[in-house]
């Protein structure tokens, strides 16, 4: 098991920000307003060649409501989960009561802490953070998670807490599985589910998730990333500013994950948000299983299940090779086959085309189907496999005037006949083929 470490501290002080900073990018959402991270979200970070797992956590608070309540459960977690405990503190508001409530609270635990004195931007600033040696903690170190001031050396402290373990899977080995979807279709549900216990807070309230939470799971003895998104809108502005970085986070989790899985609510039906969700995830080119939930409420379960099908073909025709799964994320029905399904599917999206089996092919459509247009016939000088996720296909042919989206399609379904390609998008692209003249003949 790699060694677990919990970013924990009073609301904003910077505990996001320098979650953000340990992984390289934003990830968690940073906002002014209190509680904007709800739920613990994970990730892992690979330092000097040993690999750690670093825990953002919701602020500690006083406040009582239904949030904070399970903000605190969530913390409560983390902290006992965690090897070593980053207590986050704010460097220019100075010691505040909460501050040695949350020390006391952290003493208790008996585990391995590290003061970290944010906001700190140069080192004359640093004497006004000597005050914070009160908290009782021998190991402090001062840093600006905005500017990047000491994160290496505070790395470094964390480096030589932590055991290396030769075992640890590589995080490329790893598959990063994202559910997207509209608000309250279930995801929370699912990612709790499928971690067996409470990591995403569920609650009837829209926007109750912000941020992309990501969580390690198991599954058959393999290992995987599943992150929960905030629900999309089907408008294209949004309200509030927390709504706009909520989208932002859940696009940049798109970008980084392997396979989406796309969630609808079996009453609900495809609707116009799912169509637009399935359009963001064609731009990103992202492998798609379609997983419809709370089929545990759904009485003609064969007639609803031949309606959702047709919907899906009638409404999302660009996605006709996504396949559909009919789950419930409440009881667990078929979320093992999410996971078996993800693993199908990804070979797909990497899967390489040998030189010979794209000549059989182009051969094959060709002689099925010419295409002629304008008296002319489109034929293909060179054609190549140039990529992977998704696959990519390059066509240099003698006319690019000739190329109608039609032929596209009709090699489009050449290939997946052939290759299946189950799950994944494939790009067909088209140039026009320039012949080089030999220099000898040129006068």
């Amino acid at each position: 098991m790699l060694t677990k470490a919990a970013v924990v501290g009073r609301p904003n002080v910077g505990k996001s920000t320098l979650f953000n900073r340990f992984i390289g990018r934003k990830k968690a959402i940073i906002h002014e307003i209190p509680g904007t991270t709800r739920d613990r979200n994970d990730y892992e970070v690979n330092w000097k060649d040993k690999k750690f797992i670093i825990t953002d956590t919701a602020g500690w608070s006083s406040d009582v409501t239904v949030f904070s309540k399970d903000m605190a459960k969530q913390l409560d977690l983390a902290v006992g989960k965690a090897d070593i405990i980053l207590f986050v503190v704010d460097g220019k508001s100075g010691v505040l009561p909460m501050d040695y409530q949350i020390a006391q609270q952290i003493r208790q635990t008996r585990k391995k802490t590290i003061l970290v004195v944010n906001k700190i931007d140069t080192q004359a600033e640093e004497s006004k953070g000597y005050e914070f040696y009160e908290l009782g903690f021998d190991d402090v170190v001062f840093v600006s998670a905005n500017h990047g001031r000491n994160i290496n050396e505070l790395l470094d402290k964390v480096w030589s807490n932590i055991k290396y373990d030769r075992r640890s899977k590589k995080t490329d080995e790893i598959l990063k599985i994202i559910l997207v979807g509209k608000p309250n279709v279930g995801k929370s549900s699912f990612v709790n589910a499928a971690a067996k216990e409470e990591r995403s807070i569920v609650h009837d309230a829209p926007g109750t998730t912000r941020d992309s939470l990501s969580v390690h799971v198991s599954f058959n003895d393999k290992e995987y990333i599943l992150t929960d998104t905030a629900g999309l809108h089907r408008g294209s502005k949004t309200k509030d500013d927390m709504e706009y970085l909520s989208t932002l986070s859940t696009s940049y989790a798109i970008d980084d994950a392997d396979i989406a899985v796309l969630l609808a609510d079996a009453s609900q039906g495809i609707g116009e948000t799912e169509v637009k969700i399935a359009r963001l995830l064609i731009e990103k080119r992202k492998p798609v299983i379609v997983a419809v939930n709370k089929w545990d409420l759904i009485e003609d379960k064969e007639e609803a299940a031949k309606y959702f099908t047709e919907q899906l073909r009638e409404k999302i025709k660009f996605m006709s090779w996504a396949d559909i799964i009919f789950i419930s994320a409440k009881t667990g029905q078929r979320l093992e086959r999410i996971f078996a399904e993800s693993e199908l599917v990804y070979k797909q999206y990497t899967k390489e085309i040998s030189k010979e089996e794209l000549n059989e092919l182009v051969r094959e459509a060709v002689a099925k189907k010419p295409f002629v247009r304008k008296g002319k016939v489109l034929k293909f000088k060179e054609y190549a496999q140039v990529a992977v996720k998704p696959p990519v296909f390059i066509f240099s042919v003698n006319d690019l005037e000739l190329v109608h989206f039609s032929y596209e399609r009709f090699l489009e379904n050449r290939f997946r006949e052939r290759f299946g390609f189950k799950g994944t998008p494939i790009v067909l692209k088209f140039r026009q083929f320039f012949r080089i003249k030999n220099e000898s003949n040129i006068n």
